[in-house]
């Protein structure tokens, strides 16, 4: 892996000078490559036979180059794919944007450097709009029917719910459902991220699909905002909630939960309701490597499966995982919105930031 994180360096140094050049109004140096030929005769293909012929190119091309959000990725999944198969993975990890920002970048430079991108619904939503995903289409039965997005069929979701700490909330006082939190027996106990919007959003679109009003969910959002304090960063929120310094993390990620030995951290019983992002793994429309992008991605829905539980999130092929147990009902599950996230994320995001601040107003214009 050393010397495959060397090249991709190597590619990235590149791909930042070539888009210093284009930005000088200077043509790029990159030709653009267009694969729909190539994923259309993967996407005609099915079984054993699609995936000998995947295997075969894949080979002959060597290596892929996946960027991604997750670490699992670089920790887990890219290991057992290179065992597997023999063909070297560079990994490029980065946060939701600044993974973003380096795809356009590429693109607006020539064309990304990538041939597969990882990262959730709305960033691939955008990349979509960009037209610069690859036409794919697996061929594996069992798939979630929440994950498969008109751009892209998700490997696993996040699920976004309340966590609480099992030394400070027992069983018998801990909350069972959201509107619990807006007691006052919680004021300073309870944590919000000041950037899960997109929870929000749904939060709303559940309350409101089973009859409640905008002005009756204000109040109740109002209550909850007034209990909490807004906090920076799942993962340093989760180690903070472990150690004592809040009940509960209202919108803590599950798999910091399930992914470890819980310890000072509990989800149960399981407070709706919860947001599901989708997330997984797609190939560029302009992937050097195209076969080992879509080999790479047939393998995130199905050998990787078992490696991403719990681990990244909420497996969205279960039948690839054996005795597989799913943590949550789907009753109070929602799948987030990307749709609305896409047209108003901006206005929701406003929202959300007045709640926590205590301004107003907390709900977009013309929200339901």
């Amino acid at each position: 892996m050393g010397r495959a994180r060397r090249r991709l360096t190597a590619l990235l140094a590149v791909a930042a000078a070539t888009a210093l050049v284009a930005s000088c109004g200077r043509p790029s140096s990159l030709d653009p490559i267009d694969n729909s030929a190539a994923y259309a005769k993967y996407d005609a293909m099915s079984g054993k036979s699609r995936h000998d012929r995947l295997v075969e190119e894949a080979k002959k091309e060597g290596s892929v180059i996946v960027y991604t959000t997750s670490d699992a990725v670089s920790d887990v999944v890219a290991p057992a794919f290179e065992k597997k198969y023999g063909i070297t993975v560079s990994v490029y990890r980065a946060t939701t944007e600044t993974l973003r920002q380096r795809i356009l970048q590429e693109a607006d430079a020539g064309r990304p450097l990538n041939d597969v991108v990882e990262t959730s619904d709305i960033e691939m939503a955008i990349l979509h709009q960009k037209h610069l995903l690859g036409a794919y289409k697996p061929d594996v039965p069992g798939i979630d029917p929440r994950a498969k997005l008109p751009f892209m069929t998700g490997a696993y979701f996040i699920a976004t719910l309340p966590v609480h700490n099992s030394r400070h909330v027992t069983k018998a006082n801990a909350p069972d459902s959201l509107d619990d939190l807006t007691d006052p027996r919680w004021k300073g106990k309870l944590a919000l991220e000041q950037n899960d919007d997109n929870w929000y959003l749904s939060v709303y679109r559940y309350y409101h699909d089973h009859g409640m009003s905008d002005a009756d969910f204000t109040t109740m959002m109002k209550k909850i905002a007034a209990n909490a304090r807004p906090v920076n960063g799942h993962l340093t929120s989760h180690d903070l909630l472990k150690s004592g310094e809040y009940a509960v993390f209202v919108t803590d990620f599950l798999h910091y939960v399930t992914g470890q030995d819980p310890g000072a951290v509990d989800y149960r019983p399981a407070v709706g309701p919860v947001n599901l992002q989708v997330l997984g793994a797609v190939p560029m429309r302009g992937a050097e490597h195209p076969a080992a992008a879509t080999l790479w991605s047939d393998f995130y829905l199905t050998d990787a499966q078992p490696l991403i539980d719990n681990i990244s999130g909420i497996p969205t092929n279960p039948s690839a995982i054996a005795h597989y147990k799913a943590p949550l009902s789907k009753d109070d599950e929602v799948v987030e919105d990307w749709r609305t996230l896409l047209k108003s994320g901006p206005a929701w995001s406003k929202a959300y930031e007045n709640l926590l601040s205590g301004k107003g107003p907390v709900l977009p214009k013309g929200a339901s």
